[in-house]
Formats: C-alpha cells, structure tokens, sequence
C-alpha cells in the first residue's frame, strides 16, 4: 500500500534507512542539482520526509517520478552496500583498524575504484572525501568505513557491483592477514609494555619514512605509527596491531624489527627479575653439586632457588632470622 502525505502525496521514497536516504539527497545534488537547506542529516526521519519532498516538488508527474526513481534505485544499488558486507568488520576490531588505516593510505589505482575528477594527484578517495584520520574509538572507524563506501558515488547504469567486488577483495586480504601468526602475541596488554612497543614502532617507521636525497622512501607507504596519535591505552594497544598488519611493503625489516623486540622485551624482563638478585660464583665438590642437582629437580625448582631456600632455612634455624 502507498503511503501517502496529508496534502494527498505519494511517498516515491519507502526505505526509512538513513544511509538510503542520504544516497537519494546526494545523488539528487550531483545529478539533478537539487541541493535542499536546512536538513538534519543524523535524523532518519528527518532525510526521510526530505528526498519525498523534493521529489514531489520538482517531479510531480507520476511518470516522471517513477523514471527518476528507476535511475535513483539503479544506482543505489550500485551504490549502497547492504550492511552485512560490513558484518566483518563490526565484530572485530582488529579488522576494521586494519581497513580504515588500509584505506587512508591506499592509492585508488590498488583500491580499484577510479579517482575524482576533482581530486588533487597526491590526494587519494580517503583524502578526497576530507574523512577524519584521527577516529578515537571502534564505533567511529566503523562509522568512517559507511561513510567510504557510501560516499563514493560511481555512475551507474550499468551496474556492476564494482564496490561489492572491491570488499570482496579487501575481506580476502584481511583473511590472508588474519591466517598468519597473531603479531605481538608475547607482548603483554599493560599499558607500560604497549608504550614501549609503540613508541619502538614508530622510531623505527619515522626513520624509514624520514627522506634520504633518494627515491627509496617514496616506495612505501608511511607506518601508521608516523600519523595516528592513540587516544588512550586500549587504542594503542590496537593501533599496534594495526601498525604490524599494515606494514607489507618490506617484509625483512618488518621481520627482523620484531625479532630485536622480542629479544630486548626478554632482556628487560630478565633485568627485572634480576633486581635485588648478586650473582654467585664458587665451586662445589662434584657429589655436592649432584645432591643439590637431585634436590632441586624432586622439589621442581631451579638450581638458584633451592640453594636460596636452604640459605634461608639454615639461616633462620641458627641465626633466628625471619
């Protein structure tokens, strides 16, 4: 049943989807040079009654009403990713810090999709579209990545599902990414570790980043440690990962990167675990090393802490120490 305005309307725009609706407001303005005033774009209902009324007050003839919503569905279809193309990305975190840094630095050429005519030749879509590289939380990239997908309006007949094809293939690079070892798996979620980790990260991706007088630097994209400043610990200890799963272009450095800080992660733990400690240098008679090889391997202790524990017995046994 068609829904109607008091005035006696039609309602050629049924979908309440805001995301719809700010598609038709959209492609009205760059197609039909239709621009409207004065509309609350947060507001579903609001972008709702809008686009109806527009449409009524510039096509009021029922035919050509349904021509221009003929053209309008086409290309939204071509336009408007149905939510669940995102579902891979709002249930996990990682994924969607992936994409959104992936999107911000990747050339449209690698994306797939064709560049504004209007953009400057060093801006890619993300640019283009002015969208914020700075979002502080999940809700916001995922928030960012709609607004990519939505804003990028191709020209449609015909249709070709070009940005369906374009996720496909970005949830097949995530996949590729996602089946390899977890990144930073021994480092600790403390804020004192992620810090450190971080703040290794980025001298080593400024360093690189840094020009040289060659073209060696203009190679690789910038590490997202170089332009995103975390808001908090929870997000720096995502933007980490992020950082590791970004970082494609060189392989070695990367590997050899996270081999040096696993190694200086395990010589600051065991400089801590040291603190307080004097090491000890002496000899034993071989039977005696033996007993005491026997005695810390049935009570399951290092050779170090049976020798302590004996230490201590003894001493609180004839000295009366505590």
């Amino acid at each position: 049943m068609a829904i109607h305005y008091n005035d006696g309307r039609q309602t050629p725009v049924k979908s309440r989807d805001i995301r719809i609706c700010h598609f038709y407001l959209d492609w009205l303005g760059i197609n039909k040079n239709i621009r409207p005033e004065g509309i609350n774009r947060q507001d579903a209902g609001n972008c709702h009654h809008a686009v109806n009324q527009l449409i009524n007050q510039y096509y009021p003839d029922k035919e050509q009403q349904n021509r221009l919503m003929a053209e309008m569905n086409t290309a939204c279809d071509e336009n408007i990713l149905p939510a669940e193309h995102f579902d891979w990305l709002e249930h996990d975190e990682r994924a969607a810090f992936w994409l959104w840094g992936y999107l911000y630095t990747v050339g449209d050429l690698t994306l797939g999709i064709s560049s504004s005519r209007d953009a400057r030749y060093d801006e890619n879509w993300y640019q283009y579209l002015h969208l914020s590289k700075s979002p502080a939380s999940h809700q916001e990239r995922m928030q960012l990545l709609f607004n990519f997908f939505d804003w990028i309006i191709i020209p449609a007949p015909p249709v070709n599902h070009l940005k369906s094809q374009v996720m496909d293939r970005l949830k097949d690079q995530w996949k590729n990414i996602y089946s390899k070892p977890v990144p930073l798996k021994w480092l600790p979620v403390e804020e004192e570790a992620v810090l450190w980790a971080w703040n290794s990260l980025k001298s080593l991706q400024e360093e690189r980043n840094a020009p040289t007088g060659g073209l060696s630097f203009m190679l690789s994209l910038p590490g997202l440690s170089t332009w995103f400043t975390p808001l908090n610990h929870s997000e720096r200890n995502l933007a980490l990962r992020a950082a590791i799963d970004l970082w494609d272009d060189a392989p070695d450095t990367k590997r050899l990167f996270l081999l040096n800080l696993n190694k200086a992660w395990n010589q600051q733990k065991l400089r801590q675990s040291r603190t307080d400690k004097k090491a000890l240098n002496t000899y034993l008679k071989n039977e005696t090393k033996m007993r005491l090889d026997f005695m810390a391997e049935r009570s399951g202790v290092r050779i170090s802490d049976m020798l302590e524990t004996l230490i201590n017995d003894h001493y609180r046994k004839t000295c009366g120490g505590e």
